[in-house]
């Protein structure tokens, strides 16, 4: 799954994606909150790279910075999807799950997700980051050929395989920190040699991911993966979140809508998000006041109170921290 939905394959030769560049593939639509954005209009500038290096398995490098606030959509094959992020952040719904995904400024973190069928897919982006990340994608046949063999809990990868939008987060051992770091800034390598160059450190990282994923080789990982059981109450946590980020709430009364205790909750959200749960929360808030401000639907002193801030000074400061830039940069002019 291409965090950037594959789009920079037909950028133009100044590193440019316009909005032209996108129309251009086949089953992708988009959208943006500005209703003035022509074909020529640029959503995207940097290097980009998107290549299949083996049947089956493809590779999605971008760093870019992201000009215009879009969404993308299409839909989205069988596979299973090795996410990195190392700077800015993304929202994505897959089916009816949402997912979002954050460069973590402390301990470098990984993200596996398998989609066991074909769903819709949509991307959004809110436009004014710098966006670095890495996506290697494989397909269920090319795992059952190349990768299942090489795991020793075979029965661990076959479930994986079946696990439809199964999420999972870890700490990525100093190896995968390497070779992530190392597809981003090659070594001087003649063409011919650049996708083999590419396929060796992506078939790595494939096998890296599922060993984490299925707990196979844990010595290294320095980070707590989540069981079902986990991995469920912590859905339920978001989930409430989600649907009741204009009220009050409390730790306690999260946990108690996930079917936890209260001390349970904060683990699972220093396992999975690093942060508190309050952090979390924050969070949601504020992305809750970006958007409702780059539509033109708010105000800075209504998006502060959206935000949960009743100091528009500290919900600047917060607004600044998240998101680097103040929040009347963000509103829509007329």
């Amino acid at each position: 799954m291409a965090v950037a939905s594959g789009e920079a394959g037909r950028q133009g030769n100044d590193g440019r994606v316009r909005v032209r560049d996108f129309l251009r593939h086949d089953g992708i639509a988009l959208d943006s909150p500005d209703d003035r954005l022509s074909l020529d209009d640029t959503l995207m500038k940097g290097a980009f790279l998107h290549r299949e290096l083996r049947r089956g398995l493809v590779v999605h490098i971008s760093d870019a910075i992201e000009e215009r606030a879009f969404t993308a959509t299409s839909l989205l094959p069988e596979e299973l999807s090795c996410i990195f992020f190392l700077e800015g952040s993304v929202d994505l719904s897959i089916g009816d799950r949402r997912f979002a995904f954050q460069a973590d400024r402390g301990a470098a973190r990984g993200v596996a997700i398998m989609n066991a069928c074909p769903e819709h897919f949509a991307r959004a982006s809110r436009g004014r980051q710098h966006l670095r990340h890495l996506v290697v994608s494989a397909t269920p046949e090319w795992l059952h050929r190349d990768a299942l063999e090489a795991v020793a809990d075979t029965k661990g990868g076959a479930r994986l395989l079946r696990d439809h939008l199964a999420e999972h987060r870890w700490t990525l051992t100093p190896r995968m920190v390497e070779l992530v770091r190392q597809i981003f800034d090659p070594s001087p390598l003649i063409p011919e040699l650049r996708d083999l160059y590419l396929e060796g450190r992506a078939v790595e990282l494939v096998a890296e991911t599922m060993a984490a994923v299925l707990q196979a080789d844990r010595s290294d990982a320095g980070g707590t993966l989540l069981s079902r059981q986990d991995a469920t109450c912590l859905q339920r946590a978001k989930d409430f979140i989600e649907a009741h980020t204009t009220e009050p709430l409390s730790v306690e009364t999260i946990a108690r809508a996930a079917g936890i205790s209260a001390s349970g909750l904060q683990r699972l959200f220093r396992a999975s998000e690093n942060r508190s749960v309050f952090d979390y929360v924050r969070n949601i808030r504020l992305e809750r006041a970006f958007a409702a401000l780059s539509r033109g639907d708010a105000g800075v002193q209504d998006a502060s109170a959206i935000a949960g801030y009743t100091s528009a000074a500290n919900f600047a400061t917060a607004f600044r921290r998240r998101f680097g830039i103040v929040p009347t940069a963000v509103r829509v002019k007329d």
